[in-house]
């Protein structure tokens, strides 16, 4: 009588259990249990009519890719993508989201730098890794001037809903930016701004852009992992389960994770971890900030529809000097300062409220501060005003702001047309540097 190779029993096991159970009934037709989800919440899940399986879970789920090009494993899809609501995270909880995050056997995933980020994008060369963009790691925040960096096309790339990725990522890159009205949410980088800690490397996915933008803007977040990431089938060893059926557990973050039996019944699948609870809200100190109250004026009628206002605060250059228009991120003034479809007109102005204090309300500034009022056609970030639009603030003197107590300061102004008057007189050149 032969014997039997040890190194066959694993799978002999393996041969028998699936013959021995897959004809068996493992939950009651239309039954009703609770499940369990990685990110900590409970729900229920109903036994399927012929009684072999769960329905799945409606769970928040990930699963992960693999660039063969780069070898580096991507979250897919990104942070609550398709969570109806959900408004992104600050740098600061991106970098916490995907240190703790516990995701396919794994507990090593992080925040990509910039340029990790930029071997996802696809459709726009001048932004790819080989493109001519220079923001990188270790990049000044000037480097978002650049017009290679600039936006193209909206949803026009290869990617699922016109996304500037490749093909194999899925998600969304339009879920809107509740800090910028009309704007979809950047996807953030660990990267900061060699010249200034508080701005971080971003990818616009969906126009495929390639950006600075605020350490406490809200973001996107799709986490990374160095190397190929191989699948893990059953943590724990060999248990019997009902494919589908769910149990919490201890994940590696130390929270309470869940795992799912796989689809052969003989094990439970690797402890998975997403929950994750923001930081708070930073305090709003506007309130104790000063003030410009502002009334903006149109020296003609408008041919067309404004598709925006913006009113903000500017410092000068560390050499003191001053540049019109500013091609970076303002100083002072919030988002309530970006008026989209504003309604003004030669017979209506518009009244904006323009505080002295950073874009995200954490602190007052004080100091001497350019005024800069654009009228624009379009929402293109960032904004350049061009023919056709409008402009004030080139040759104005700066307005001295204090640290408190609050002054209020009243000022009416006339906005200068760009490009050329109706005899093909210049006018308004300041609106192009």
């Amino acid at each position: 009588m032969k014997k039997v190779n040890a190194l066959l029993l694993p799978l002999l096991f393996t041969l028998c259990v699936i013959s021995c159970t897959s004809c068996q009934k493992k939950c009651e037709p239309g039954a009703i249990q609770p499940c369990y989800c990685p990110d900590g919440t409970i729900k229920e899940q109903v036994c399927n009519d012929d009684g072999t399986a769960w329905a799945q879970c409606e769970c928040a789920t990930y699963s992960y890719w693999n660039d063969p090009a780069t070898n580096l494993t991507w979250q897919d899809p990104q942070k609550d993508a398709f969570t109806p609501g959900d408004g992104g995270l600050t740098q600061p909880d991106a970098i916490r989201y995907c240190d703790e995050l516990v995701l396919g056997g794994y507990d090593d995933w992080r925040l990509p730098n910039i340029d990790e980020l930029r071997t996802l994008i696809r459709g726009n060369p001048d932004t790819e890794t080989s493109g001519d963009c220079p923001i990188t790691e270790g990049s000044p925040r000037s480097d978002m001037q650049d017009p290679a960096c600039k936006i193209i096309d909206a949803f026009g790339g290869p990617g699922i809903g016109g996304c500037y990725w490749v093909p194999e990522l899925n998600g969304t890159c339009n879920k809107p930016d509740p800090a910028a009205e009309g704007h979809p949410l950047e996807f953030v980088s660990s990267t900061v701004a060699s010249d200034n800690p508080d701005w971080v490397g971003c990818v616009l996915f969906d126009n495929g852009a390639v950006a600075f933008n605020h350490i406490h803007s809200l973001a996107d977040v799709r986490c990374v992992r160095n190397g190929p990431t191989s699948r893990v089938t059953c943590e724990g060893g060999f248990t019997l389960c009902t494919p589908g059926e769910t149990k919490q557990c201890l994940a590696a973050n130390g929270k309470t994770g869940a795992q799912v039996c796989v689809d052969h019944g003989m094990c439970f699948g690797p402890c998975e971890s997403t929950e994750f609870t923001p930081s708070p809200p930073i305090t709003d100190v506007c309130d104790q900030c000063d003030l410009v109250k502002l009334t903006v004026n149109v020296p003609e009628k408008l041919a067309v529809k404004p598709k925006q206002v913006m009113a903000f605060l500017y410092a000068p250059e560390p050499d003191g000097s001053w540049h019109f228009p500013p091609m970076r991120p303002p100083d002072g003034g919030t988002d309530y300062d970006q008026v989209i479809d504003p309604d003004i007109d030669v017979d209506k102005p518009l009244t904006i409220n323009v505080p002295a204090c950073t874009y995200y309300r954490e602190r007052c500034v004080s100091g001497e501060f350019y005024l800069v009022v654009l009228l624009l056609n379009d929402e293109d970030m960032p904004p350049f005003p061009t023919e056709g639009e409008y402009a004030w603030g080139m040759e104005q003197e700066p307005l001295t702001l204090g640290d408190g107590p609050q002054e209020i300061i009243e000022k009416e102004i006339m906005l200068a047309p760009c490009g050329t008057d109706k005899n093909g007189n210049g006018v308004g050149d300041a609106c192009e540097s």
